[in-house]
């Protein structure tokens, strides 16, 4: 069974990151302030590559310090298969511990409460 409300969901596109907290009720709150990217159509391979290493490195920061100061017992990666892969290999141990399911889905214009029903079954 999840512990509410020290879940944090963190979703993962080419562009930003979420982060989330899910309520008792199923709720999706507010977590974590954004990530932006950076990375933009018009970038270099190389340069994208940089960016997106800068950007799962700023993620990372912002989860290792949710976890310096226990506000997360879980975490939950939702995003494209080849983001979570970055994710799974930028995640120090502190957070590679806590990752307690990873979903695999495009997020491109997801809204929260769609967020909040396709991630449901994740929580059953």
């Amino acid at each position: 069974m999840a512990t509410f409300g020290r879940t944090l969901i963190v979703v993962l596109d080419d562009s930003r990151a979420r982060f989330y907290r899910r309520e008792a009720s199923g709720e999706l709150a507010d977590g974590l302030p954004e990530v932006t990217s950076g990375i933009d159509a018009a970038d270099a391979p190389a340069q994208r590559s940089a960016k997106r290493k800068d950007f799962l490195r700023t993620v990372m920061a912002a989860l290792d310090e949710a976890c310096d100061r226990s506000e997360c017992d879980r975490l939950v990666a939702v995003g494209p298969e080849r983001m979570l892969s970055a994710f799974r290999k930028a995640s120090p141990d502190k957070v590679r511990v806590r990752l307690w399911r990873e979903a695999a889905m495009e997020m491109d214009g997801l809204e929260k409460s769609e967020l909040e029903q396709r991630l449901a079954p994740h929580f059953r």
